[in-house]
C-alpha cells in the first residue's frame, strides 16, 4: 500500500511539475513575449489614461494637454538649462 501510494505522489508529482518538452526558451520566444507584455501594459495604460482624460472638464483637458506637450519638449530637449535651450535647432 506504501508503495502505491509512493508511486501515485511520484506520479502526480512529474505530471504537475513536470515542464512539456516543447515549451523551451529561446532569446526569439523571450523578446516576443517580452513584447507582448509590453504592448499589454502600454495598452492598458493608454487606456485609463483616455479614461481619465474623457472624466475632467474642458478646462482640465486643456492643461493637461499644455502640460504633454511641455514634458515631451523637456523629454525631447533633455534636461539642460534654459539658455541652451535657447539656441538648439528646431525640427
Amino acid at each position: 500500500m506504501r508503495q502505491v501510494f509512493f508511486f501515485l505522489f511520484f506520479l502526480m508529482g512529474t505530471i504537475v511539475f513536470g515542464q512539456p518538452e516543447n515549451d523551451v526558451i529561446t532569446p526569439e520566444n523571450s523578446r516576443a513575449k517580452r513584447k507582448e507584455q509590453h504592448d499589454k501594459i502600454e495598452n492598458d495604460y493608454l487606456k485609463n489614461v483616455e479614461k481619465h482624460q474623457d472624466a475632467q472638464g474642458k478646462d482640465g483637458k486643456r492643461k493637461m494637454k499644455r502640460h504633454m506637450k511641455k514634458s515631451m519638449r523637456m523629454r525631447r530637449l533633455g534636461n539642460k538649462p534654459w539658455y541652451k535651450r535657447m539656441w538648439i535647432r528646431r525640427q
